[in-house]
């Protein structure tokens, strides 16, 4: 006969283990001695369960920017469950087994519930980016990871020890059924979130994008009979919502043009911005041509709508994501702005999802563009009600088009050309572009422009930086044009003068006979603790101009006080201290910062070769010199990675390369080359490529993927490390093939990259803006270091490749 389908009792005693007491010894009880209680499962509940409880309320309260959310919600709820289970089980209660299976099926639903949720937002931004990316997808794995193993080992636990699963008997056989169809809706719900995702085609020119550059070209026929703008009109630059008869939606054509026009003081010409939507059947370029009957002949900025869809989540904490960077408009009602308007105002990166880490920002706010498409504050300020976030929004994606002054229509992507090549000329005009872009930002006392908007022209000196100064000095000496003949270009010449002048003006010294010198800003900064990257940097940027742009030997004292610095902060072990305290001339140890190391031995080894080339009282000893860069070399090939991380992963290391380059004629070791070429084995992974499944603007950047753009200075960073460990591959006599495909891809990357005449028509006119680079093609500011890495990655990586004249590295010696 089979047993009836019951469900065991609950144990009497919370957690207590199900075997009996051990009987006691009667020869210890003789003695007096008591015997020991089998250990018990709800202290090891309780204490588990406490731990977990604050965690969730953790999560709860400060990952959601938002108060409120279901996530916040559902993990608050959890946290109340944990800590109940905590305070039961640690009593004991009764029902301590019963809020143990509870929170055990919670913990299960919660990870169900996650799980679904983080897949469902990757379907969606899979779908709206055309790809996820591996980076992005593995940290989201690495999220369902934690989240997995804060919940799964807690609930099998607590399931098995309070009675098992009891869905595959027979009577919760309906339970399973539903179970059953609550997975067929949850993948029914995934495809239509891959649905979602799409947005609605709208008619173009021509027909089909493919052909919307003719049918332009064809409205552009009479822009030669416009009549010329005043002398000193403004660029195309607006922040203002174009205003349409109705919001872009499928079967309507839209078109945004943007162009100067005549104003009211006919010496003055104004900005117009105009949304046209001819009715269906009529030529959408006829409507263009009636449109620039109108306009100035100069710049047009034209923005043809192709895809419109109404605003969805990604999924929780994800809004942020909605809009791809530069890609996506957005529309409220009829007002809608362009992409390339949504960069200048920099909303890619107003973002911030995290309440407890507001200076984690990316993607866009969608109440901060909600002001910007004209919808009045709320009462009580920002997040004070309204709207919801995504209410009555329209997401559009457009086809950019850009038009220069001489009529010639350029095609744009998230204001790049894509069209651009990789070839001898552009690359040398790229170059020179960046070299005029930093010779214009220097003002009279030598300090470069540190940050500029190239929307609005408003530039900051604030945050001034020693090294960056350094290093954009360091990159007009090894590569600006007439580097070596100063008479040829006399502009660099001063330039440099000045930039030295000023870093000069910055030391400190201190020693006996004020024999060592460090770098300090601003120069009179109370203090004596002096930091090694820029001294370091400093003394890189000394020896590199002391024998082209400037004279010889005019700064030899100071090479040689700054050396000594340098090397007073070297340890034992070969590695560096990162500071030095000058009023003991001793070295304060600590951690090192990103770069630092490197330098120092790009420092020493170019100090090296000079004191053994030209010996004198003011540089240290050439002997000294050499023992200390072997030391450094050692160590940093030696131990400074010697762990099990660095199969999988390097930091910043890209100076060590550079050092390596520079010690090929004169002190090569095997190790500390092989150091440089596992590093940049390893960078070489993060370059995207045409198999990367991105879009073809990002091919060539240093990236994860479409959802983020890739940075410019991350890519130009990894093109100069590439650039020096090809000199050192050449020199070792290794195959270059791979290498050289790479190096195409990220000059080609940064060629697109570079501000240019076609990607400036809303540029600022008061400072130089073409030749610079912003941060990235989502983040329209331009920092003087972003500048000057790139054009380091193309001077240098467009040596090797040939494109560029020049060699960056010294003939090889014997390893």
């Amino acid at each position: 006969m089979q047993a009836p389908d019951t469900d065991p009792p609950a144990p009497s005693e919370p957690l207590e283990d199900s075997a009996p007491p051990i009987p006691e010894s009667p020869t210890l009880a003789s003695r007096g001695a008591a015997s020991p209680r089998p250990p018990t499962r709800r202290w090891a509940v309780g204490l588990l369960s406490a731990l977990h409880a604050p965690v969730f309320a953790w999560a709860a309260l400060s990952l959601p920017f938002r108060p409120w959310t279901l996530f916040a919600v559902v993990t608050a709820a959890l946290a109340l469950l944990h800590a109940a289970t905590a305070v039961l089980s640690l009593l004991p209660h009764p029902l301590a087994p019963r809020a143990f299976r509870a929170a055990s099926f919670c913990s299960l639903g919660y990870l169900a519930f996650l799980s679904f949720e983080l897949l469902s937002s990757a379907v969606y931004v899979a779908s709206l980016n055309r790809g996820l990316g591996t980076g992005i997808a593995a940290a989201l794995l690495a999220v369902w990871a934690v989240v997995a193993l804060l919940t799964l080992p807690f609930a099998c636990w607590g399931v098995a020890s309070t009675g098992g699963l009891r869905l595959l008997r027979p009577k919760r056989r309906p339970a399973l059924a539903a179970l059953a169809a609550l997975m067929v809706l949850a993948a029914l719900s995934l495809l239509f979130r891959h649905r979602v995702a799409k947005a609605d085609v709208v008619p173009v020119p021509g027909g089909a994008p493919s052909r919307t550059g003719a049918a332009l070209r064809e409205a552009l026929a009479s822009f030669d009979a416009l009549p010329p703008p005043p002398a000193k009109a403004p660029s195309l630059m607006t922040t203002a919502p174009a205003a349409c008869a109705a919001p872009p939606e499928p079967g309507r054509p839209t078109l945004v043009v943007t162009h100067l026009a005549s104003g009211r003081d006919p010496e003055r010409a104004a900005v117009a911005t105009r949304c046209l939507q001819p009715a269906p059947g009529e030529d959408a370029a006829a409507a263009l041509r009636g449109a620039l009957a109108e306009a100035l002949r100069g710049p047009l900025k034209i923005d043809v709508v192709s895809a419109a869809q109404p605003l969805a989540s990604p999924g929780p904490g994800l809004d942020g994501l909605s809009l791809r960077p530069g890609l996506d408009g957005l529309c409220l009602a009829e007002r809608c702005l362009m992409p390339w308007q949504l960069i200048a105002l920099d909303a890619f990166n107003t973002n911030a999802p995290l309440a407890g880490v507001p200076d984690f920002r990316f993607g866009v706010d969608l109440a901060v563009l909600r002001r910007a498409l004209g919808e009045p504050e709320p009462p009580g300020g920002h997040g004070a009600g309204g709207a919801a976030p995504r209410d009555g929004l329209v997401r559009i994606e457009t086809l950019s088009y850009a038009v220069d002054d001489e009529g010639a229509l350029h095609l744009l992507s998230r204001l790049g050309e894509p069209s651009v090549p990789l070839t001898e000329a552009t690359a040398q005009q790229a170059a020179a572009a960046a070299q005029r872009y930093i010779l214009g930002a220097q003002r009279k006392d030598g300090m470069f422009r540190y940050i500029v908007d190239p929307f609005t022209g408003r530039a900051s000196f604030d945050g001034f930086s020693i090294a960056r100064q350094a290093g954009t000095t360091l990159a007009l000496c090894e590569l600006g044009v007439g580097a070596e003949d100063p008479t040829a270009t006399p502009e660099l010449g001063k330039v440099v003068q000045r930039s030295l002048g000023l870093l000069a003006k910055l030391e400190r010294r201190a020693g006996e006979g004020n024999s060592v010198g460090a770098l300090f800003y601003p120069a009179d900064s109370p203090g004596t603790i002096a930091g090694l990257n820029p001294t370091a940097l400093t003394l890189v940027t000394f020896l590199t101009c002391r024998d082209g742009i400037h004279n010889a030997r005019a700064h030899d004292a100071l090479i040689g006080r700054l050396a000594r610095m340098v090397l007073a902060t070297q340890r034992d072990d070969g590695g560096f201290a990162p500071q030095l305290d000058l009023a003991r001339v001793a070295p304060v140890l600590g951690p090192t910062q990103l770069y630092e190391g490197g330098q120092s031995v790009l420092a020493l080894t170019l100090l090296e070769a000079l004191a053994a080339r030209e010996p004198s009282p003011e540089l240290p000893p050439a002997a000294a010199v050499r023992a200390a860069v072997d030391r450094a070399m050692d160590y940093y090939a030696n131990r400074y990675w010697d762990h099990f991380a660095s199969d999988f992963v390097y930091m910043e290391e890209n100076w060590h390369c550079l050092a390596a380059r520079a010690a090929l004629g004169h002190h090569r070791r095997d190790d500390y080359e092989r150091f440089c070429l596992d590093y940049v084995a390893f960078k070489s992974r993060l370059v995207l490529d045409e198999d990367s499944g991105v879009t073809p603007d990002l091919v060539g950047g240093y990236g994860f993927g479409n959802v983020l753009p890739p940075h410019n200075t991350a890519t130009a960073g990894f093109g100069e490390a590439l650039a020096a460990a090809m000199a050192v591959k050449e020199a070792r006599g290794e195959d270059l093939a791979r290498d050289r495909a790479s190096m195409r891809r990220v000059l080609e990357f940064l060629v697109r990259q570079q501000w240019s005449p076609a990607t400036c028509f809303a540029c600022s006119r008061d400072v130089i803006i073409e030749g610079g680079f912003s941060e990235s093609m989502a983040s329209p500011r331009i920092r003087i270091d972003y500048v000057q890495h790139a054009w380091a990655a193309l001077g240098h990586g467009g040596r090797v490749l040939g494109l560029v004249p020049g060699r960056s590295a010294p003939a090889a010696g014997p390893l």
